[in-house]
């Protein structure tokens, strides 16, 4: 395994020594797990080198204030498919955006459908791979993008047991959508991180769908997040009864307020016994 965070620049030695090697040489030819954080734009390039046919695990987080560009991005991450025969488990925050990188995360998971266990990634996916994506039999944790342009069809996933799902659209129902009608064995985590300002009645909408694919038996965690101040109906979450933590949070940027009372937590108490962490 490497784990690598950059808080700096690189310094001019290092890039000539990264520099000298090349993309058909392994600096760790048996590396199974790489997890680079804070990774800037001219450490990008060198990402390749790191990683070989024993590689199953990539984690990569890009620094949010020195982001390559999407095509040089988009041009190392495109290499995973041939370098990467394996792969298991890929993760990817603060993605730079742009087509090109869509279609190279895009690509990762085409490439890999039959051996990824884990997929998250915060870049919207080309058609082809949401419809793949959402029926991938040996899924067991997902995480994905919504836009305005990239609806998702429903899903069939019977071994997943946790979710994350991304929201910038206009269109309050496009996460219910995916979720109505869903398939799951056990899902047990669910966060829905709604950036969208119009958030409707998100905890009846969740209740709705939920009860409908039959994951109140089996859900443990429950998070919402949303940048809408907002009044939720906390009776909608009282089915959820084997909930360990449940997690509800607003934005305060336009004021915060609060409907939640003595019978709020009462109703609670009942019927979550098994509550450890509770965030309203």
């Amino acid at each position: 395994m490497v784990e690598n965070g950059i808080r700096g620049e690189l310094s001019s030695e290092a890039i000539q020594k990264l520099q000298s090697y090349t993309t058909k040489e392994r600096l760790f030819p048996n590396l199974r797990a790489v997890r680079l954080w804070n990774v800037t734009r001219r450490f990008t390039p060198f990402i390749p080198l790191f990683l070989s046919p024993n590689t199953t695990t990539i984690n990569i987080e890009f620094a949010y204030r020195d982001l390559p560009n999407s095509a040089t991005a988009a041009r190392a991450i495109s290499t995973f498919v041939s370098l990467c025969p394996n792969l298991q488990n890929i993760s990817f925050r603060l993605l730079p955006r742009g087509p090109t990188i869509d279609v190279a995360v895009s690509g990762i998971l085409l490439a890999r459908r039959d051996t990824l266990q884990c997929f998250h990634t915060d870049s919207p996916l080309i058609e082809e791979a949401r419809r793949v994506v959402c029926q991938l039999p040996d899924l067991r944790e997902l995480s994905v993008f919504i836009n305005n342009d990239t609806p998702f069809p429903t899903l069939v996933l019977p071994s997943l047991t946790k979710l994350t799902i991304k929201i910038e659209s206009d269109h309050d129902s496009d996460w219910s959508l995916m979720l109505r009608g869903a398939v799951f064995g056990k899902l047990e985590y669910l966060t829905l991180d709604l950036g969208s300002e119009h958030t409707g009645d998100s905890l009846e909408e969740f209740k709705s769908v939920a009860l409908a694919a039959s994951v109140q038996n089996t859900l443990l965690e429950f998070r919402l997040y949303t940048l809408r101040s907002w009044n939720p109906n906390y009776s909608s979450l009282l089915p959820f009864t084997q909930l360990i933590r449940l997690i509800i949070e607003s934005s305060c940027n336009t004021g915060c307020s609060s409907n939640v009372d003595d019978d709020v937590i009462t109703n609670l108490a009942r019927t979550m016994p098994k509550l450890e962490t509770l965030l309203l």
